[in-house]
């Protein structure tokens, strides 16, 4: 009896295991022209974490926009989502800090940032302060996503 129990948990560990995906978010969208894409790459990744996958959300070209602190509060100015008010706004911005703060991986290009003037020494100043950024180059955006199970582009 006991043998068989050991059996069903170790079975039931290994299919939750199974279950278990790499997923990897590009988000290349300048999210005040593409607003939509902005809100269902931040809740893809949000909602892949919360079922217990891991998640690198990497954030490339426009796309890095999305962590300056001026872009992701006006996300309601430029989208009916949310009816036109801030909530859309700040939802967006507490499910990208969540999801930092939960163990999700933020990947931003270290080269998109430079053409906003944005770097490691003065970043603080301009973005929403995530538990931690990863900078990296196209170098980096190969190896995560070739990681992955899963790969969403926006």
């Amino acid at each position: 009896m006991k043998n068989l129990l050991i059996l069903i948990i170790l079975t039931s560990l290994n299919s939750m295991a199974q279950n278990k995906k790499n997923y990897f978010i590009h988000f290349t969208s300048d999210p005040m022209v593409n607003p939509s894409a902005a809100i269902m790459s931040i809740n893809a990744a949000s909602e892949a974490l919360k079922q217990g996958h891991s998640v690198t959300y990497f954030a490339a070209g426009d796309g890095v926009r999305i962590l300056l602190k001026d872009v992701i509060k006006n996300l309601h100015t430029v989208t009916p989502h949310g009816g036109g008010f801030g909530k859309i706004s700040q939802m967006a911005e507490n499910l990208l800090l969540e999801f930092s703060k939960e163990g999700g991986f933020i990947h931003v290009s270290e080269g998109s940032f430079a053409t906003y003037g944005i770097n490691q020494d003065n970043h603080k100043e301009h973005l929403i302060k995530v538990s931690k950024i990863f900078w990296s180059y196209p170098k980096q955006l190969i190896q995560e996503s070739s990681k992955a199970d899963i790969v969403f582009s926006y």
